[in-house]
């Protein structure tokens, strides 16, 4: 091939006859392998050096070893930490992935550290943006402009109390319409059971009866859920000036406006000023978002991509938690059921589930505890990305643009804090005399040993509606029905990156109480 280098059109046409063979998909293909070369490059200028590193090649190779490294990680994740925290030193092991590469904090005397940093140096909001790409799987301003998290730390959880017997009700109109009163052992998908009990309850105090029973739009609300994740994850594989075009691409937005369009109406009449029943302005998520958004969020799109945002943060890590719990649960039902029972229906308030009689179950909280601790969700919890230089007390340097996380499934599984940390034990942190003037540790306390909501300056603000929750439906189900696996099957969670997702297709053998 020749051409005149003095002559643009002779470049064209050599341009031309290279790309003419290649198809779009394939020059897309090596556009992004090209990216992704790039990132480690990126990244690799971002890690410190005196950190331990897992599946890298013994001899470093720029660019490629980084490559090879996260090729390595995808096939065994949990086998690469493993290696990379017995090599290393300090506490502190460097991961590589498509996305770019990592520290880990395999060291909770670590851990406890990078936690109190404050957000002008390790921050927890970019920490949040990257792993879930909120700026453009929910919407710019959910990343942003955060004001969502006071309605979420104030009305939201003052209001858990005064409507607990709305939750319930919903509940068990839920659990009516999906599993029924089955007189014979009838299997039944759970993971989808619990995600859609989930969204009712919380749309039950978000929106109302006119969507939270909706179909549309509590399908579109969990469907949306799940599309976050998997989009965030193939996202994050490109540079922020093609993520725009991309995830227009991505199922996550048409679930997005699908959401939009169906709350429109009720966003519009709320702005438009329309008074509840009794002419009060009304009192649930689209009011204390209107009354607390900035003007530049007092339109249509921004509230719904708010909602819809609220609902992710609402049915992903909540039906996960609970679908894990109830597996256990349905593991050993024998071991555990009747003393769960029992403690509920000792509890009652003239037969009634009600707000006191979840404050009073503390099998329950050992057990919800236990399956968070067990049932870890994955290997880069509590992300903070570097603004500027850190250092930890033994010198190690952080700097700036370098992403640091905890693998949850290790450190939930310490032998030096948890005796047998391997086994499940329901009532590990059952104290059936507690010491005068403490507390057992409940899923709501988080600290450097348990972290499934997080720790330090950043607990999930969320958690005590999602607690609420649980032990609503946890409550209802033990009630109302006996839960066992099927023979010779148990729940089989995969990976995504570094995230561990429960078993979304297992069925659960249900039967009604007499």
């Amino acid at each position: 091939m020749v051409f005149n280098a003095d002559d643009g059109s002779g470049l064209i046409t050599a341009v031309g006859q290279f790309l003419m063979p290649a198809s779009w998909s394939q020059v897309l293909l090596l556009a992004f392998l090209g990216y992704i070369l790039l990132n480690q490059v990126r990244h690799y200028q971002k890690t410190p050096a005196n950190v331990a590193t897992i599946n890298f090649p013994a001899v470093y190779i720029p660019l490629i070893s980084s490559w090879i490294a996260a090729i390595r990680f995808m096939k065994n994740p949990v086998e690469s930490v493993c290696d990379g925290m017995a090599k290393s030193k300090n506490g502190l092991v460097r991961i590589a992935t498509l996305q770019g590469e990592f520290i880990l904090a395999t060291d909770r005397h670590k851990l406890a550290e990078y936690i109190k940093a404050p957000d002008s140096i390790l921050n927890a909001q970019d920490g949040s943006n990257d792993q879930q790409q909120i700026p453009f799987t929910m919407g710019y301003g959910v990343g942003h402009r955060t004001y969502h998290t006071a309605v979420v730390r104030g009305p939201i959880t003052q209001n858990i109390i005064p409507k607990t017997p709305m939750m319930l009700d919903e509940a068990l109109r839920s659990f009516d319409d999906l599993i029924g009163t089955p007189v014979e052992e009838t299997p039944i998908a759970l993971y989808s059971t619990i995600a859609m009990t989930v969204a009712r309850v919380a749309n039950r105090i978000y929106v109302g009866t006119e969507l939270c029973r909706n179909e549309e739009f509590l399908r579109n609300a969990t469907d949306y859920a799940e599309a976050v994740v998997i989009s965030a994850e193939v996202l994050r594989n490109f540079p922020e000036w093609m993520k725009g075009f991309l995830v227009r691409l991505l199922p996550v937005t048409s679930y997005r406006r699908q959401g939009r369009r169906l709350l429109a109406p009720l966003i519009q009449d709320r702005l438009d000023g329309k008074l509840d029943a009794n002419g009060e302005k009304h009192n649930d998520l689209i009011q204390w978002l209107i009354d607390a958004a900035p003007p530049v969020e007092k339109t249509i799109p921004q509230l719904a991509e708010r909602v819809m945002a609220l609902n992710v943060a609402s049915i992903h890590t909540t039906t996960m938690t609970f679908t894990a719990a109830l597996y256990s649960l349905a593991a050993e039902p024998t071991k555990y059921g009747p003393a769960l029972r029992e403690e509920v229906m000792a509890n009652l308030e003239q037969g009634e589930i009600t707000a006191a009689t979840l404050s009073k179950l503390p099998k329950m909280e050992s057990f919800l505890r236990e399956s968070g601790r067990f049932n870890s969700l994955g290997l880069m919890a509590m992300q903070r990305n570097a603004r500027k230089e850190f250092r930890f007390s033994d010198g190690t340097v952080l700097p700036p643009g370098a992403k640091i996380g905890s693998p949850s499934l290790f450190l939930h599984r310490d032998p030096e804090v948890f005796e047998d940390p391997e086994m499940f034990n329901g009532f590990r942190f059952y104290q059936p005399h507690p010491e005068p003037g403490t507390k057992p540790k409940t899923m709501l306390n988080t600290d450097v040993n348990f972290h499934l909501f997080g720790h330090g300056r950043h607990p999930c603000p969320g958690r005590f509606l999602a607690v609420h929750e649980m032990k609503l439906m946890f409550a209802i189900l033990l009630l109302r029905y006996d839960i066992r696996l099927k023979p010779d099957t148990k729940p089989q969670p995969f990976w995504i990156g570094t995230m561990s997702l429960p078993d979304t297709k297992l069925e659960v053998i249900f039967k009604a109480r007499k």
